[in-house]
């Protein structure tokens, strides 16, 4: 095992068509993958693919952007926690935040009522959160800030400055990054200041294929060149920083590599 894709969607549709032969990709390239949910369908999608392939796991959980409808909102949790509880999931998540298209304050609080089920269900099960946020890191860190208890937590596609970051850190958090690095500088200051050992990568697959393949549909055999910028930026060896992201995932997420 070289890399680990620490936040995937294999089980998009996207893949639907050659799916078998783009993990066949990643496995040549030897990086396992942890596909997540977004909602129960595609949770126990990435389940289902976790249980068929070695080296790959599912975290699951319900976007802030997938909220369950009302008749169905407490069964939703139930059925969350069942499948929280299979022994290859390993997160709950991606959950949190995202304010991008929401201007009413109502779904704002039905977004962080969304959130805080999770979290609870993240110390219940003792699995850690994957957490989305978009312009709403003020609101997460608040939220965060609350709890007496956190679980072990990652912000995964990174997007805030450096004194965000500080506050995640602060929190015993990791971040994680995607092709984004490789095609704009915006992130250069968190990458040069985060310490080594709290940084995963991740494609966000099927999304932001890095350079060489910006345009194309994203897969984890693509995950090279994410972690030769990140060794750039941090002006170490690419193969000390392919390991220390691997232990990282691997640490973070208690993952038996085979």
């Amino acid at each position: 095992m070289k890399l680990i894709d620490a936040h995937a969607h294999l089980q998009f549709p996207q893949f639907d068509a050659d799916r078998t032969e783009v993990i066949a990709r990643a496995r040549e390239a030897e990086i396992g993958v942890v596909n997540v949910g977004t909602d129960l369908n595609t949770s126990q999608a990435a389940i289902t693919l976790a249980e068929q392939n070695e080296n790959m796991w599912a975290t699951v959980g319900i976007h802030p952007t997938d909220s369950p409808k009302a008749e169905k909102f407490e069964q939703t949790f139930v059925d969350l926690k069942k499948l929280a509880r299979n022994p290859k999931v390993v997160g709950i998540g991606e959950c949190g935040l995202d304010y991008f298209h929401i201007k009413d304050e109502k779904e704002r609080k039905r977004q962080q009522e969304i959130f805080g089920r999770q979290i609870e269900l993240s110390k219940i099960v003792s699995k850690p959160l994957m957490i989305h946020c978009r312009q709403a890191y003020d609101e997460l860190l608040s939220i965060l800030n609350s709890q007496l208890l956190l679980p072990s937590l990652n912000i995964h596609f990174f997007a805030g400055d450096w004194p965000i970051a500080c506050k995640f850190l602060d929190f015993g958090g990791t971040l994680s990054f995607t092709g984004v690095i490789t095609f704009t500088n915006d992130y250069d200051e968190v990458l040069k200041n985060t310490p080594l050992d709290r940084i995963m990568i991740e494609t966000d697959c099927p999304f932001v294929a890095p350079v060489p393949y910006r345009g194309k549909r994203n897969e984890p055999s693509y995950l090279g060149p994410i972690v030769e910028r990140l060794a750039e930026i941090k002006g170490l060896p690419v193969g000390s920083v392919a390991q220390a992201t691997l232990v990282n995932t691997q640490r973070f997420f208690g993952l038996a590599l085979s």
